[in-house]
């Protein structure tokens, strides 16, 4: 028997503090709870955007979480549930009054030397842009309230095992992703392939490149294609959305890390600091170490 050892009750997937220190880095391989079993340790400010290392889950039978993954929005609500894939950013942006189970887990604790990459290519709702939220029926609902409560007690069993856990974790994800295909059915045209690759490759790699012209190369498009795509599909620029990457990826490193502000510009791909600190206050209103010290007292 595999036995898990990895019990923290004290984990708090909504809470700044953890999250600020990195719990989301390097949450155990697996990991379930239920948010009104720790209300009072939600947190009463808004989370600033994180990278998780693991794939996160939410799934709600009462009440309502507002989240954005990337650059989309969603509101989860009753019977619904959102994965977010490892690698991915998003910010909780609020909560209120939840119940159901949330968590998550590594890849290498699905795979386990079971499988190979490739089966984790099954899941849609893994890809890493895509639509992260799938509404369930009431039938389908009670159906995966079953399979997360299994997994609820498994998990914090005193001699639970990994291989019945990673059983009942496929069980779910196979679920889940039934659900999902019936739902998503739409076809991408091709501004939205390129939209979407687009954003992948520049929140994927947290050293941006500050050109457009080096994006369109790599997507074999025309640096002036790449333009019209992208302003056509979401209505900004690409030098827009480069910006607003990097000021995404420098509050995630202010808010993560202990790098200083002229690290944290050279890790974004700004070799000139007072530039960054410029675009920064621009965009946030305060400079990076005014904003990290409002991180520090939240």
């Amino acid at each position: 028997m595999n036995k898990i050892n990895n019990k923290h009750p004290d984990k708090k997937l909504f809470s700044n503090g953890e999250i600020r220190h990195s719990s989301m880095q390097n949450l155990d391989s697996f990991y379930i709870r239920k948010p009104e079993e720790g209300q009072h340790h939600l947190s009463k400010t808004q989370m600033q955007p994180v990278r998780a290392g693991v794939n996160c889950f939410f799934f709600l039978t009462e009440g309502k979480v507002v989240v954005d993954i990337g650059v989309d929005n969603y509101v989860i609500c009753k019977n619904e549930c959102v994965i977010i894939p490892a690698g991915q950013i998003f910010t909780i942006k609020s909560h209120e009054q939840c119940k159901g189970y949330m968590g998550g887990f590594h890849n290498d604790f699905l795979l386990a030397g079971l499988f190979g990459n490739n089966f984790l290519k099954r899941f849609d709702f893994l890809s890493m842009w895509g639509n992260y939220k799938t509404v369930l029926s009431n039938e389908e609902a009670n159906c995966i309230i079953a399979v997360f409560q299994r997994l609820f007690v498994e998990f914090h069993n005193a001699i639970s095992d990994n291989d019945v856990i990673r059983a009942y974790l496929i069980a779910l994800l196979s679920e889940i992703n039934r659900i999902y295909k019936k739902t998503s059915t739409k076809k991408l045209n091709s501004a939205e392939k390129i939209t979407n690759r687009f954003k992948e490759i520049l929140f994927n790699s947290p050293q941006k490149k500050m050109s457009v012209a080096e994006y369109a190369s790599l997507l074999n498009i025309t640096p002036n294609h790449l333009n019209k795509t992208i302003k056509n599909t979401t209505g900004k620029s690409p030098s827009e959305w480069i910006i607003e990457s990097v000021i995404t990826e420098a509050k995630i490193l202010l808010y993560q890390t202990n790098l200083t502000v002229s690290e944290i510009s050279e890790n974004t791909g700004i070799l000139d600091q007072s530039y960054f600190s410029r675009i920064f206050r621009k965009h946030e209103g305060v400079s990076p170490v005014e904003f990290r010290k409002m991180i520090e007292k939240s």
